[in-house]
């Protein structure tokens, strides 16, 4: 357990550290090639075009990476009861089972091999286990903390008792997505981070009490035959983490970040340039109604000039305002892009 959480410890900060580093040395490295190959394909730095090499490059890293993460996390599994007896859950019979205990018994046996007394013990473990139907029943779909439990007499007894600590798992899952969206997080593929974590609970929970396993879990043991279910179902788990990560990491490369740009304090200006222009349009159709005075045309012609001049200084400030709005988010985006 302690290993294993190291590791996860370890995995967490790999993410958190390595990728920005490994894509700045990918990229120089990719560079320093093409300049000796195909120099034109180089592009200048601060460009959009050097922008995308480096969301790229950054995006191979985070992919390789990510695949790096689900081999090492299969690898950290280690031998299953299976292994310790040189067999394979799809190949299981309970005449190689004895064979294969009674001669690794003669082997490890404390008697001719005193240092092999702890895999001795394990060795009749993992036999005690696998040569109980019901038991090895309960460890191929809930593993073995679910074995231990030393009131069970049933498979229900043993699911029901294992099914609290299983869910516990999801709720942690749920809970530090919550975290996430509170110090805004991973903001990326939250509504589908939630609907994982619930279909991967049903489909675990659905594995604990039916006799048969899950469609996907029938599909991924022909590619790891030598896996039981429920270590499937982990490395499932393993993948659902990892991939949100990796979304998160990758999402702000290639999704413009135009909330940069605060349209409501935007908004808030043209209001104020709508309220003066109005101002001023009034008061210049009053100044230039002024030389009608005791014509009787001054009210007619003050109404009259005021129309004309606020349209054609709406639209002249309107214009303005669309071609102030376009620059700042241009310039907001080659800032995003050079980041």
């Amino acid at each position: 357990m302690t290993q294993r959480s190291s590791s996860n410890f370890t995995s967490i900060l790999g993410w958190l550290l390595l990728p920005q580093l490994a894509a700045s040395y990918l990229l120089k490295t990719v560079h320093w090639v093409l300049l000796r190959l195909v120099p034109r394909w180089v592009p200048h730095p601060r460009t959009p075009r050097y922008a995308l090499h480096q969301r790229l490059s950054y995006a191979t890293v985070i992919t390789v990476y990510l695949i790096y993460t689900l081999w090492s996390t299969e690898q950290n599994l280690g031998a299953n009861y299976y292994h310790v007896l040189g067999m394979r859950p799809d190949t299981f019979s309970s005449s190689q089972l004895r064979r294969n205990f009674r001669k690794l018994s003669l082997i490890l046996h404390p008697d001719k091999n005193p240092q092999g007394e702890q895999q001795f013990i394990l060795v009749q473990h993992a036999y005690n286990v696998l040569s109980d139907p019901l038991t090895r029943f309960v460890y191929n779909h809930a593993g073995e903390a679910a074995v231990k439990c030393q009131t069970c007499k049933s498979v229900s007894d043993f699911m029901l008792a294992a099914i609290p600590r299983r869910l516990a798992m999801y709720l942690t899952f749920i809970m530090g997505s919550v975290a996430m969206q509170v110090f805004r997080i991973g903001k990326y593929g939250t509504y589908w981070r939630y609907i994982a974590i619930g279909t991967f609970a049903a489909l675990e929970l659905a594995m604990m009490t039916r006799t048969t396993d899950p469609l996907l879990i029938r599909l991924l043991l022909q590619l790891a035959p030598h896996r039981t279910s429920f270590e499937m179902a982990q490395l499932l788990q393993q993948v659902m983490v990892c991939f949100f990560i990796a979304m998160n990491q990758i999402g702000p490369q290639f999704v413009p970040r135009e909330n940069n740009v605060n349209t409501v304090a935007l908004a808030k200006q043209l209001l104020a340039i709508t309220k003066n222009t109005k101002t001023e349009v009034l008061g210049k159709a009053d100044r230039l109604a002024g030389f009608y005075k005791n014509t009787g045309l001054e009210r007619h012609l003050s109404e009259s000039f005021a129309s004309e001049l606020q349209l054609g200084m709406t639209i002249g400030t309107s214009r303005k305002f669309r071609e102030e709005y376009i620059d700042k988010l241009n310039s907001e985006r080659v800032k995003v892009d050079a980041e």
